[in-house]
């Protein structure tokens, strides 16, 4: 029966697109191979729906509830996630300061250019799916890499990359800046920025540029590290950047490595998601979406500091409703997260997200958006890391 509804489904969805966009130049012309069995596909998982909902679904039945818009965190592999951090008060105790990085932050803009997220969108949008069990995710994923790889070595301090490696093929990518201040990082904690780099569309095995969700996050990351590099910034504390799989799948990627840090004991000063940031729908006024839920109400109002004072477009308080993207990983894990987003959630890009129609090539996508974003982001880690 569920094959039936999604046959149908699928079929409608084809029918409607535009003919157009139907046809998508992408480094592969068939459906991808993916990374799973019948088995598998019918085993069970559990899902968290809302705080206190809790279903089991086959992975099967996690495609149909993705069809249907329902947000899920599966929660199988961490049901305890956030019960060492809830022992262990003291990983809540952060520090954000008072704003003193301007100057800097004034002359490092000027390395902001949206050249590099259009070529890497064009590039990161040409692989027929980065699903994450798909091979052409993998092999996005190995792009992705080769780019943080070429973008850390013009960085005046340490860097280190490593692939977070998972049960599926495509990995997680986290770059760690060394700070200048070792006793800073022990203090403080870490500087988190994330995005997540796989797409999905309602069934895995169909067209998935992913353009905005998170295509433009992924590229506002790239052209953070393009700009911070250029400027010759060295942190005082560590930052991070990570490139999370598997959100699609119920924040999968996301969960595992907040799970890792939390075991590590790993001290966290804050984290910030960038997920879909390119979209400013017709007729609306730009701004910038700043979540209320599922996030630490004192670092939100730190990133509307931020907002106010760096960007040149206004903030929205807004909510995005259980399991959004890949903060909720952290919040869950009592790690202090924020989230960021492209407009008032009922302003977003909700109609062509998970679809072959989320692409770029059309006047509601701006890249001078995505910079505002970038903006944010390089903000955010010099305003809480510092600069040595």
């Amino acid at each position: 029966m569920l094959w039936m509804r999604w046959a149908i489904a699928g079929a409608a969805a084809v029918a409607a697109a535009p003919l157009g966009q139907q046809v998508f130049m992408v480094d592969e012309g068939t459906a991808p191979k993916l990374d799973m069995s019948w088995a598998s596909l019918r085993r069970d998982r559990v899902l968290q729906l809302g705080d206190q909902e809790t279903v089991l679904a086959s992975e099967m039945e996690k495609w149909w509830l993705r069809a249907q818009g329902r947000r899920f965190i599966d929660v199988t592999e961490y049901p305890d996630l956030g019960k060492v951090n809830a022992q262990n008060m003291g990983v809540l105790k952060v520090h954000f300061p008072a704003l003193e990085h301007g100057e800097r932050l004034k002359e490092a803009y000027e390395h902001v250019s949206d050249a590099g997220p259009r070529a890497d969108l064009a590039k990161f949008t040409s692989f027929y799916t980065r699903y994450y069990r798909s091979e052409s995710g993998r092999r996005s994923q190995r792009w992705l890499m080769d780019q943080v790889e070429r973008l850390a070595d013009h960085f005046a301090t340490n860097t280190s990359i490593s692939e977070f490696k998972h049960d599926w093929e495509q990995r997680t990518i986290i770059l760690r800046i060394g700070g200048a201040n070792a006793s800073r990082t022990a203090e403080r904690g870490v500087t988190i920025l994330g995005a997540h780099q796989d797409s999905t569309s309602f069934l895995p095995f169909l067209r998935s540029p992913g353009a905005d969700d998170d295509g433009s996050g992924t590229v506002t990351l790239l052209e953070t590290l393009r700009a911070l590099g250029a400027s010759r910034w060295v942190p005082e504390s560590d930052v991070e950047f990570h490139f999370y799989s598997a959100e699609e799948g119920g924040l999968l990627g996301s969960q595992a490595v907040a799970s890792a840090y939390e075991q590590d004991h790993v001290r966290v000063q804050a984290m910030l998601q960038q997920d879909m940031t390119a979209f400013v729908k017709r007729g609306t006024t730009e701004k910038v979406g700043i979540v209320t839920d599922y996030t630490s109400p004192a670092l939100t109002d730190f990133v509307t500091r931020l907002v106010d004072a760096y960007l040149d477009i206004p903030y929205v308080r807004t909510k995005t409703n259980y399991g959004a993207s890949d903060h909720a990983s952290w919040d869950r894990a009592g790690y202090p997260s924020a989230f960021a987003i492209e407009a008032a959630f009922e302003d977003c890009n909700l109609q062509n997200i998970h679809t072959s129609r989320d692409t770029f090539d059309h006047d509601e996508f701006s890249f001078p958006h995505i910079l505002q974003f970038v903006r944010l982001s390089m903000a955010f880690v010099v305003e809480l890391s510092g600069w040595a």
